[in-house]
């Protein structure tokens, strides 16, 4: 009997289809878009290179599939790719992969094109389902790619019509970087993440200061995801928790504001048990809503609030992660967003 399972993220879909590539001996691909980004995370050309038998069938729309991994895989014996032509207004949009190894066949159906944006990094919904070929829900997935590949409008790719098709491909390249205007899409994105930011900092049940080194910034952001040592220190943090990143260190402080999304996962990565203050495989991601160019002192913006405070009550108050009260994340929030505007009105010039 078939077994079904929605997989919730590309990087899910990427996964599981590089582990399922290693035991199939067939592989048949209908996408709309198909990149060589793809091949860094499913390893196609390893699997045609040890006999496996590819047949892969790609899209035009949108230029986005690139003619030369098609030609790469057109030279290996076991390989062969065709595009297809959409007609009349229409577009060729499925994304549906047919893996088989005997008589048991894997088919992924969901939103992922053979890409790295759909296979590692996008929020892509996919299904997987796995059984026998000769089941119905298996069978009927390979006749349609079948008729999509041998399709009247799917023609391998002739030398003439690459040529032509490369050639468009590098002027809507051209004419997409001269009409885009960065400076107005930075500020509806700046826009964008004020209105989240503000709405999270009421609506969200805690507000946090994260207070890291300058080291473990870097690595946060690198990963866009934050540690603890154990889980229970994460739980803390929710899904939707806004918080301000504080960086220690002389003329250092407030550096940039992000929201927590998804449920806490362990990463044993070296790069986590090389941190300051030691392992922290317990992670959460988080997406960014602001970063500064370069720090604002966190105390002054504060020290408004506490008229009468003692005179080294920040030190303490900087010496640990923490959750902020309501006016703290208001007032952090305030300056961070005006300072944020500064640095773009500078770089605006």
């Amino acid at each position: 009997m078939a077994t079904i399972e929605l997989l919730r993220h590309g990087r899910e879909m990427g996964a599981r289809l590089a582990a399922d590539l290693g035991e199939a001996t067939r592989v048949c691909i209908a996408v709309s878009r198909a990149e060589a980004s793809a091949l860094a995370v499913v390893d196609l050309v390893g699997f045609v290179e040890r006999g496996g038998e590819l047949l892969l069938l790609a899209g035009l729309d949108g230029y986005g599939t690139e003619t030369a991994m098609l030609r790469r895989f057109e030279r290996m014996p076991g390989a062969r790719c065709r595009i297809y032509h959409a007609w009349g207004g229409t577009a060729f949009l499925p994304r549906l992969y047919v893996l088989d190894s005997g008589a048991r066949r894997v088919v992924y159906v969901g939103s992922s094109d053979l890409a790295a944006s759909g296979l590692a990094r996008d929020l892509a919904v996919n299904v997987r389902i796995e059984g026998s070929a000769s089941e119905p829900e298996l069978e009927r997935p390979m006749r349609l790619f079948e008729e999509l590949f041998w399709s009247e409008l799917s023609w391998p790719l002739s030398d003439a019509f690459e040529a032509e098709y490369e050639a468009l491909r590098v002027v809507r390249r051209a004419a997409m970087e001269r009409a885009p205007d960065p400076t107005a899409e930075a500020r509806l994105d700046f826009s964008v993440a004020q209105k989240l930011g503000e709405q999270r900092a009421k609506a969200a049940a805690r507000r946090h200061l994260l207070v890291v080194t300058a080291k473990n910034y870097t690595l946060c952001m690198q990963t866009k995801s934050f540690g603890r040592r154990r889980q229970g220190e994460l739980e803390r943090y929710t899904k939707g928790d806004p918080f301000f990143f504080h960086v220690t260190g002389r003329g250092r402080g407030l550096r940039a504001m992000g929201m927590f999304v998804g449920e806490t996962y362990r990463d044993e990565a070296p790069t986590f048990r090389g941190m300051d203050g030691g392992a922290q495989p317990f992670r959460k991601k988080f997406v960014v809503l602001g970063e500064l160019g370069k720090e604002i002192r966190t105390r002054p913006i504060l020290e408004s609030l506490r008229p009468g405070a003692p005179k080294h009550w920040f030190n303490g108050f900087v010496q640990d992660s923490h959750t902020l009260s309501v006016e703290d994340f208001e007032a952090l929030r305030g300056a961070f967003v005006a300072a944020l505007a500064a640095e773009q009105a500078k770089a605006k010039g």
